[in-house]
């Protein structure tokens, strides 16, 4: 095959590769994780701090100690449901902790065998990851999926979303229809873009489900 044709094919599949990911399936399983997860992380986030922090108050009562221990159970819980969702999402392979062998010490014994663990601090770690990620995830869909929407549908719905990012709307300058049709063919461009950029946060929050929600180098060596 000669030099051009090689940058011929090349380009090609590039561009298909730029185009792909809109007949992607992973695409939308990524974009409907990344939609869930502000409103998770905020959820995890607020049963955390309130547990921990009630927990601390009550410890003096003796009650604290019950919710604090109720509070690393919630933590796992959300560690495996997270985990799940995560592999059915983004198509993560995370198995689950093993740094917590089933015995007959008693449930006292158990519940302070799961508070010590390293495994139940990394889920919080996770939670804490989770609201960070969740957010920036919030952030990502309006400013780039909502300004690429709301450009492409210009020509033909010219106030359709009235987006505003920081008070710019962003398709009210475009009043004449040059400029409404330039202003479509931009939100198209930008919509490749952002799926991409998207796709990309996906696996961030992959990455860190895979670091934070899997058994560590000990567990699975044992």
């Amino acid at each position: 095959m000669s030099e051009s044709a090689r940058s011929h094919a090349s380009a090609g599949s590039l561009a298909g590769d730029a185009v792909g990911v809109v007949v992607d399936g992973q695409t939308y399983k990524n974009l409907l994780y990344l939609t869930l997860a502000f409103p998770l992380g905020v959820l995890y986030f607020t049963l955390l701090v309130t547990g921990l922090s009630l927990g601390a108050g009550l410890l003096v009562v003796g009650v604290g100690a019950l919710v604090l221990l109720a509070t690393v159970g919630v933590v796992r819980y959300v560690a495996a449901f997270e985990r799940r969702l995560a592999n059915g999402l983004l198509g993560t392979d995370i198995r689950g902790y093993a740094d917590i062998q089933s015995n007959d010490d008693g449930l006292v014994a158990t519940a302070m065998a799961y508070f010590r663990a390293s495994s139940t601090w990394r889920a919080v770690g996770f939670i804490m990851a989770k609201f960070l990620l969740g957010s920036l995830s919030l952030v990502a869909l309006f400013t780039t999926l909502g300004v690429s929407v709301d450009l492409a549908l210009t020509p033909v719905f010219p106030e359709a979303l009235g987006t505003q990012v920081n008070g710019w709307e962003v398709a009210g300058g475009l009043e004449t229809a040059p400029e409404q049709a330039a202003g479509g063919a931009a939100g198209v461009v930008l919509g490749f873009v952002s799926l991409h950029a998207l796709n990309g946060l996906a696996r961030v929050n992959a990455a860190a489900a895979a670091a934070l929600l899997a058994p560590d180098e000990s567990e699975t060596s044992g």
